[in-house]
Formats: C-alpha cells, sequence, structure tokens
C-alpha cells in the first residue's frame, strides 16, 4: 500500500483535511516561513479538533511515521515541515475565548497573535505575544515569547497557566493545577519536545494607555545611542520597553526609499502617558534623533508597528543572550551594521522587569539573567545571497560569543543548523537534564524530533 493511499484512509476518520503528494493543494501546503527550506512530508493532516489531532498522532505511530507539527509556521529553523513525516497542521484550529472576569483566555493550538489580541482587547485585557501579529501562538510560547509587555508581565510562556496536550501514544494530558505541573514547566520555554498543544490557557493583564513609537539615529551616532539605551534599560521602570535595529534605510524625509543614511531605529513602549513618559525618555531625546514617530497608541496599534513579514523570503538568524551591552559588545553589533546588506538587521531585546523573574512554579525558559538578546536577522530574495547571507549571521553570532550569557541564544530565533551543544546551552546543564527526564515521560521514542529536540533521558 503506497502512504498515499494510506493516509487517504485517514480522511475517513477525521473532520478535518489530509493532503498527500498527489493533491493540487500538497506544495502550498508544505511551503514554510523560510524559502531556504523546501521539504516533502509523506502527507498533511490538518485537524479542526482535538480528537481529529489524537487520531492523526495514533496514524502516524501505527505507520511508524515521525509528526511535525505546524502552528503559525514560523519557525526560521522550518521546524514546522519535515521530510518523510506527517505533518500536523493546526491552522484550522484558531478559536479563541476570553474569560474577562477571571481575567484569562483560552487558544487553540493553530491561533496566531492577530486573533488573541483582537479577543482580548476590547476587554482591555492582554497577555504578553511577539511583535508580528502574524506569529503563532505555540510556538512563541513553547520557545519564551518576547513581546512589548515583558516589563510588567514578563515572557509570554510566564504567563501560560494551563494547556491540553496530545502526546505521542495519543493520549490527552492536561498541563497545569489540575493535571501535571511538571509538563507545564516544561512547556514554558522548553519547546514543542512533549506532544502537541491543541489548547493553551494564558493570564490576562489590565492594558492601560500606551506611550510608543520608534526614535531614529544616524549609524554614525550609534555607539553613543546603544550606550544611553543600555543605561536607561538598567535602570528602566517596569512600564518602559527598549528594543533597536539597525540598519534601517527606511526614507523619513521623503527620499526614495534605501536612499536615507542609515539609521538605528531605538523602539519603545511605555505603559502610561506622554506626561509619565517623556521624563523617563529624556536620555534617549538627547541624542541625534533624525525622526522619532512616538505617540499615544492602542495595543493593536504597537502590536502593528513591527509591521508583517511575507513568507516566501530566505532567512537566516542567530545570536545571544548577553549579560551586558557593553562597550565592547557595541563596538560589535555597531560593525556588525556597518556590513549588513539591507533589508538584513542586528536586532537588540532588552530583558528587563518581570521577563527577568521566575513564574509561579518555574519556567523551563532558561536566560533570565541576560540584559539583552542580540542576534543578527538576515533576510533577502536571491538564492546567489545565501553564502553571504548566513556568513554575516554567523559573524554577528561569533562577535558576540565572548559576552554570552551561557553559549546560546533566544530558540524562537534558531537557524536551521542550530546545534545540540547549543540547544543544551540554552537551558543549562539543570533544566536540559530535568526536561530530558520529563521528554522520557511523554516521549520516549523522540517522535516529537523536529524542534530544538531534547532527547529523552535513558533509563539505567
Amino acid at each position: 500500500m503506497t502512504m498515499d493511499v494510506a493516509a487517504g484512509g485517514l480522511r475517513g476518520t477525521i473532520a478535518g483535511e489530509v493532503i498527500v503528494p498527489a493533491d493540487s493543494g500538497y506544495d502550498e501546503a508544505r511551503s514554510t516561513f523560510n524559502a531556504t527550506i523546501d521539504r516533502r512530508p509523506h502527507a498533511i493532516v490538518r485537524p479542526r479538533t482535538a480528537a481529529d489531532v489524537v487520531a492523526a498522532v495514533r496514524w502516524a505511530r501505527d505507520t511508524d511515521l515521525p509528526i511535525a507539527v505546524r502552528g503559525g509556521g514560523h519557525s526560521v529553523a522550518g521546524h514546522a515541515v519535515a521530510d518523510a513525516a506527517l505533518v500536523i497542521d493546526l491552522r484550522l484550529m484558531r478559536k479563541v475565548v476570553v474569560d474577562p472576569a477571571r481575567k484569562q483566555v483560552r487558544v487553540q493550538g493553530g491561533a496566531l497573535w492577530e486573533d488573541v489580541d483582537r479577543a482580548t482587547i476590547p476587554h482591555g485585557l492582554a497577555t504578553p505575544g511577539g511583535t508580528f501579529g502574524d506569529t503563532g501562538v505555540g510556538g512563541l510560547t513553547l520557545g519564551g515569547g518576547i513581546g512589548v509587555l515583558l516589563g510588567t508581565a514578563g515572557l509570554t510562556c510566564d504567563n501560560l497557566i494551563r494547556a491540553e496536550v496530545v502526546t505521542a501514544n495519543g493520549s490527552v494530558v492536561i498541563a497545569g493545577a489540575d493535571g501535571d505541573l511538571e509538563l507545564l514547566w516544561g512547556l514554558r520555554g522548553g519547546g514543542g519536545n512533549f506532544g502537541i498543544v491543541t489548547e493553551f490557557e494564558f493570564a490576562l493583564h489590565r492594558v492601560g494607555p500606551l506611550y510608543a513609537g520608534y526614535l531614529s539615529i544616524p549609524l554614525d551616532a550609534a555607539h553613543e545611542a546603544l550606550r544611553a539605551a543600555t543605561a536607561l534599560a538598567n535602570d528602566a521602570p517596569r512600564e518602559l520597553t527598549i528594543f533597536g535595529g539597525g540598519p534601517s534605510t527606511d526614507a523619513h524625509d521623503g527620499s526614495e526609499a534605501g536612499a536615507s543614511p542609515a539609521l538605528l531605529n531605538l523602539g519603545v513602549t511605555y505603559q502610561g502617558t506622554p506626561d509619565q513618559a517623556e521624563p523617563i525618555l529624556r536620555p534617549l531625546r538627547a541624542l541625534p534623533v533624525v525622526h522619532e514617530s512616538l505617540a499615544p497608541m492602542t495595543y493593536l496599534e504597537v502590536q502593528a508597528m513591527s509591521g508583517i513579514l511575507p513568507f516566501g523570503l530566505r532567512h537566516y538568524w542567530k545570536g545571544h543572550f548577553v549579560r551586558e551591552l557593553d562597550d565592547g559588545v557595541i563596538d560589535s553589533v555597531v560593525a556588525a551594521m556597518g556590513r549588513a546588506a539591507a533589508p538584513s538587521f542586528v536586532l537588540l531585546e532588552a530583558l528587563t522587569g518581570a521577563a527577568r523573574e521566575e513564574p509561579v512554579d518555574g519556567a523551563a525558559f532558561g536566560q533570565r539573567a541576560a540584559r539583552w538578546n542580540v542576534s543578527g536577522l538576515a533576510i533577502w530574495e536571491d538564492q546567489a545571497e545565501d553564502e553571504r547571507q548566513i556568513g554575516w549571521v554567523r559573524n554577528v553570532a561569533d562577535g558576540l560569543r565572548s559576552a554570552s550569557l551561557s553559549g546560546a541564544g533566544y530558540g524562537n530565533y534558531a537557524p536551521v543548523d542550530e546545534t545540540p551543544d547549543r540547544v543544551r546551552a540554552a537551558f543549562g546543564a539543570e533544566r536540559f537534564d530535568r526536561l530530558r527526564r520529563l521528554k522520557a515521560s511523554y516521549d520516549p521514542d523522540n517522535v516529537f524530533r523536529f524542534n530544538l529536540n531534547v532527547p529523552p533521558a535513558i533509563s539505567s
């Protein structure tokens, strides 16, 4: 029996869709965010219910297929699609249910952050999401989750309070206070190693007035700007979030795009009014700012500030969580910005306030002692540029190595060739061993291995 015929038999057992290589929609269904990745799964299942996910997992086990899981599909490493595997594509499962009285929200595993924000903001509530609205909830949460509310509300994973998970044997288990608290700990930053999360439940936070936007500084003043940004971030109130990126050649003066001088953009979000924010922002106002867009905004407007990264571009990202953004790191970052080929850039994200604190019951995420997450993000279109762009990112990461907190970067920005050593380093030995024991409990055969993989512990 061919795999197409076998997968066809699955069509009669689930409410969702089954797509095989012979189907006209196969190539679209297997496409990923990163155009450098071209993989051919044996079949793709798009479940509509948790019962469909259970049926798909059990079918994969019966046919001895490994399983890749797709939520939003934004994995730079392409984890959402794998060769010769069953892809369980959750994009038809995007329901969001808000409980404003309890300040909680239940989110199906295929939802995007724009689904969550649009449901919660009418109640004046939010949970920390990513900075791109079309990012998948699942991948961001399981990898950590850096967003503009991190100072007051922590990382996305810190706000996960319960999850429904389909495990490698097709069982449905609950992670949380009414289930397995150790599994909840693992899902808070430990990746997709333990099963398929069909439903997340998050704590919500009141969102009041916001003051946000960009301050753009010429790249030749980037040293001064980054020193000011790091001094402010080290002493910032929890309400202030600071991100940076460059080089940018956005035309703010009406000239043709790409013709303006290279800039460093400092993105700031303050949870409060302009009158409250402006005294805090004076050190940044003192910089040679050539353009600024700070204004009162809604949370949805803040979430839209970064725009949308379309699927189909080529990507290679890599970086480090650094202990401090000291002069040596700043020198390395500014030099890297000067060598970047647009639209590639260096991204800097300050970790402040609640993001540096363990949540109740802990979390697998292991980089909280870092002050900044610094990453080279290469984004390009022409395949002939692959070597140049990838080489630039690797040089960015190499230049940060001596300042790295752990020897690793942010899992959600990991490249396709991320090494097992860096995966282990991201957690540290103690957390990694704990994750391996948890993996052995839920996936001893490593069925869910298309991720930043934590191999199961081997019983002695």
